[in-house]
């Protein structure tokens, strides 16, 4: 680092365009500016975090998964602890806290890994930090706040199984041996996996092929963990793996970790010899990370070969303006829907907020394919999520997901009721007969009866029409504009945390609603919870259960158009 207000000393060019600083051709950060880096984006991470509020509530929810499994880590550690000094054997002193501390290794590896590849591997400021510090300050800044972020996950892992450990077994210096390995792990996971993600960040941004594939690849495999993560097979998989998971050099951290804990049978020379690897790895990993950096950042991105010319290209055909051209609608109906439908196909990430509900179908399914059998409700739940994506990726936020094309839209010749008619067509043109042939499906796998099907089917057309409907009026009442980074320059708009409440619960109701005046098992099983749950201990009967049904229907369907014409006006009479 130079004293403020002075020029540092140039070099030759480095071949980016911009001369090259003193020492760059160091593999080793200069630890004070590395620690300076650091600080900085940590803070201006933080500062992120606290702006963007749904980024505060997956925290808050995280923070309150993370207590959760904090707190079965303590209880199972505790019991170990207590059948410890009574002599017994335990899976956790015996194999357990092994398998456990491998397996937060390749965690945190590959989480770093995946933190290099995306946007926290790119340089802030365009780059323009390396005219002013060399490639290795930069990276120790970058290693230093990815072991930050972290670090705070492992303790949440970590941690509190060996606090119970202590208190059970009496053993305070426990913690000793925890504390250090804790330490090893992040730092030597933070030294392999930060080069790797940046190697591969190379990789990807020299070829053109790998840069259109990015996307679909890291869908896949964010969808292939959520998967492994909720169906309860990641138990399967460490099972699997276990083996190479207790041996060395892998097994050598649980040696680490319960060294200090007598009675366990920790080996000494495993606890050394983590010492030791992970000593190499860090430094290793470290002198790495500056070449890996250079060969991710020190390069053009490459051009995927259908943008190398084109203004001479053959415009591509327009499906979406296809499907819609046949519809019976005016045309600036159909051109709200078009340009809605487009805006979802180029920006994806407005679809991430109607997907949050299928992470609790995961287990289900696992489960209906463990057991070969599909419960009743199984269709209705697909007419409920089918209305539910309709509602909240397209018409839940009709004003706010327009962005700068609001004051033309609003100055266009199209009504309030065009504009909000055009968001329905979006999202039911293509979700309604998906639903529909989806509950359909899940109910012939079920085993029900014809009328049933013909039954579910039409319910799911009429309640994704529907519900489009009440998204498009409640959206337009409670309007946000605010939109959500994804990083890299990626936002999206969501609907505000009113408008998914309010329509959510109003959704749910109706849906329970038609469920439960078309099927005598569900009139029957509203009326056994209501009857538990409710205060003083009521009788309620199915015959009442289905009055009340009907009675939400018919709000239901007062409500629909009272949103549509809500939603018209609104839309209508808004001004900037």
């Amino acid at each position: 680092m130079t004293e403020h207000g002075s020029t540092p000393e140039r070099s030759v060019d480095s071949g980016l365009g911009r001369p090259a600083v003193p020492g760059d051709g160091r593999a080793r950060p200069d630890p004070g500016t590395a620690l300076e880096l650091a600080r900085v984006d940590v803070r201006r991470g933080v500062r992120w975090a606290l702006a963007q509020d749904f980024w505060v509530l997956y925290g808050l929810v995280a923070a309150a998964g993370f207590a959760f499994m904090g707190w079965v880590s303590f209880d199972l550690g505790r019991t170990a602890g207590q059948e410890l000094v009574a002599g017994e054997s335990t899976w956790l002193l015996s194999t357990g806290a092994w398998t456990v501390w491998s397996v937060l290794w390749l965690f945190a590896v590959g989480l770093l890994a995946v933190d290099a590849v995306g946007s926290n591997g790119d340089l802030d400021a365009d780059g323009y930090y390396l005219s002013v510090l060399s490639v290795p300050d930069v990276v120790g800044g970058k290693l230093l706040a990815s072991a930050a972020k972290f670090t705070p996950f492992l303790l949440a892992l970590a941690v509190p199984g060996h606090v119970g450990i202590a208190l059970g077994a009496g053993q305070p210096l426990s913690l000793v041996g925890c504390g250090v390995a804790t330490l090893l792990t992040v730092a030597s996971a933070t030294a392999v996996g930060y080069p790797l993600g940046l190697t591969l960040k190379g990789l990807v941004r020299r070829s053109a092929t790998l840069t259109r594939l990015k996307p679909l690849v890291g869908g896949a495999l964010g969808v292939t963990y959520l998967v492994v993560m909720f169906s309860g097979e990641f138990t399967t998989v460490v099972a699997r793996i276990e083996p190479v998971l207790q041996t060395p050099p892998l097994g050598w951290l649980g040696d680490l970790a319960l060294a200090t804990t007598t009675g366990v049978g920790a080996s000494p020379a495993g606890a050394a010899g983590a010492l030791v690897v992970g000593g190499v790895l860090v430094v290793a990993g470290t002198a790495l990370a500056t070449p890996a950096a250079r060969y991710a950042w020190e390069t053009d991105r490459a051009r995927p070969a259908a943008d190398d010319d084109e203004s001479d290209a053959t415009p591509p055909a327009d499906p979406v303006g296809r499907l819609l051209g046949a519809a019976p609608v005016s045309q600036p109906t159909r051109g709200v829907a078009v340009t809605t439908l487009q805006r979802v196909v180029r920006s994806p990430f407005q679809l991430v907020f109607a997907a949050v509900p299928l992470l609790a179908a995961i287990p289900m399914g696992e489960q209906d394919l463990t057991t070969g059998t599909v419960p009743w409700y199984a269709p209705w739940l697909v007419v409920w999520y089918g209305a539910w994506a309709a509602g909240a990726a397209v018409p839940l936020n009709p004003l706010g997901t327009q962005g700068a094309t609001l004051p033309a839209l609003l100055s266009s010749t199209a009504s309030g009721g065009q504009v909000v008619r055009g968001h329905v067509l979006a999202a039911a043109l293509p979700l309604a007969p998906l639903t529909a042939a989806a509950a359909v499906g899940v109910g012939v796998l079920g085993d029900q009866s014809p009328m049933q099907l013909a039954t579910v089917g039409v319910a799911a057309v009429a309640v994704v029409v529907a519900a489009s409907i009440l998204a498009a009026g409640v959206g337009s009442i409670f309007p946000r504009f605010e939109a959500m980074d994804f990083g890299n320059a990626r936002e999206a708009v969501p609907p505000s945390k009113v408008a998914f409440g309010v329509f959510g619960t109003a959704l749910s109701l109706s849906v329970v609603a038609v469920a439960v005046v078309t099927e005598d098992l569900a009139r029957q099983l509203v009326a056994v919870l209501l009857t538990q749950s409710l205060p003083l201990n009521p009788t309620v009967g199915p015959d009442a259960v289905a009055t009340a049904g009907w009675v939400v229907l018919c709000l239901a369907a007062l409500s629909v158009p009272l949103a549509y014409r809500t939603a018209a006006t609104r839309i209508a009479e808004y001004r900037l």
